[in-house]
């Protein structure tokens, strides 16, 4: 998501640069053949600072028959899919949204990279799910996140179901049901109140080939909000259709059911996408960095655990 937000950011520029400066306005195949050299461009840049970065994950299989090709093949997929993202209309409105949301956080100094260190939780988490879980994506370092240069999501966990050698799917992963986090139950992190609730977008059409659902209503999926504390609001994504179980104003308990992980919106396979802000918005909340409670790490107890991607999760007994 971070090359299209580049992307249609220095569009804008470039657009806006040129109808002030020269009273002059490209024609929209001009415009889309630029966004798409941008997008590239976007593209390799964040590929080559990630490839400079530690990276966590590079040597698990990938999902599908997409996996054949590794992790550079899904990476691939996922980009050039992405591209046409722009082109739904409703997608375009939530780039857009993000794209100002995004640069609104960094100029009020949301974007310090030490925060993570200095905040401490109102409340305290317990994870959003039973039984073990890996943490795909996700923690407090530019290495570990999937989406560090978007402040709202920058502390965001992708978290699977996997089994031996961190395969997270049975037979040819074509299928939803060959996930095994598909359908698993998620829970309320903590206490709260439900704020909102997105539950109209059906799973993505695909599985397993590494391709965007640029068909969705929300690139975010079915999703919801809940109030955990006064500025701590959760979010939970990428939910079942239907079956999203709590509606808006729910009073909800910690480890109360409130929907089921799906696939919905831009997902690369079945996982449950959850994050903390310090507002109800998506586009202008700040991100937070959240410890959960009471946790079997890799098998071992901790009280208290900021998580980071490779390790498996599972509530203490």
């Amino acid at each position: 998501m971070k090359e299209i937000l580049l992307a249609f950011s220095a569009l804008a520029v470039v657009l806006v640069s040129l109808k002030l400066g020269f009273d002059y306005r490209l024609p929209a195949p001009a415009v889309f053949a630029l966004y798409l050299g941008l997008y590239m461009a976007a593209r390799a840049w964040v590929s080559r600072n990630d490839e400079a970065a530690e990276t966590v994950g590079a040597d698990w299989p990938t999902s599908g028959p997409i996996g054949k090709f590794g992790q550079r093949g899904l990476i691939l997929g996922f980009t050039i899919s992405g591209l046409f993202a722009i082109l739904n209309p409703w997608q375009l409105l939530q780039i857009i949204a993000q794209t100002v949301g995004n640069t609104w956080l960094y100029l009020r100094g949301a974007g310090a990279e030490d925060f993570a260190k200095q905040y401490e939780n109102q409340t305290r988490y317990r994870l959003p799910f039973a039984g073990e879980w890996l943490v795909y994506n996700g923690g407090t370092r530019p290495a570990t996140s999937h989406s560090w240069g978007l402040i709202t999501q920058r502390y965001a966990y992708d978290c699977v179901i996997a089994g031996a050698q961190h395969v997270r799917h049975s037979g040819a992963g074509t299928r939803l049901e060959d996930y095994y986090a598909y359908g698993a139950p998620i829970l309320a992190a903590a206490a709260g109140t439900v704020i909102k609730v997105e539950d109209r977008i059906s799973d993505a059409p695909w599985v397993g080939y590494g391709i965007v659902d640029i068909f969705a209503r929300n690139f975010a999926g079915n999703h919801v909000i809940i109030q955990h504390a006064e500025q701590e609001f959760g979010f939970y994504a990428h939910l079942i259709k239907g079956k999203i179980l709590v509606r808006p104003g729910d009073q909800v308990a910690a480890g109360q059911p409130i929907g089921h992980c799906g696939h919905s919106g831009h997902s690369s396979e079945p996982h449950l996408h959850f994050h903390l802000q310090d507002g109800p918005s998506f586009y202008l909340a700040r991100g937070l960095p959240i410890s959960f409670s009471n946790v079997l790490v890799d098998g071992l107890a901790q009280d208290s655990i900021q998580p980071t991607a490779g390790q498996r999760l599972a509530p203490a007994k």
